[in-house]
């Protein structure tokens, strides 16, 4: 476990307006992250789950002289 600096700030959850309240671009940009991921995990929860399927992968290789 890391310890926390106490001197930063949390990242809120993104809004378009962020830059105006003085947030630096790679918070603005953690912050869009955090929140893509979120969204990714909601939609992973609300699918059903996918069968299990077996791939079967056949190479040959052909030498010409």
């Amino acid at each position: 476990m890391t310890a926390r600096n106490p001197y930063r700030r949390e990242i809120p959850d993104y809004y378009d307006t962020m830059y105006e309240d003085g947030y630096e671009p790679w918070e603005i940009l953690a912050a869009a992250h955090q929140k893509i991921l979120a969204a990714a995990a909601k939609a992973a929860e609300q699918q059903p789950p996918q069968d299990d399927y077996t791939v079967n992968v056949t190479s040959e290789v052909k030498v010409k002289q």
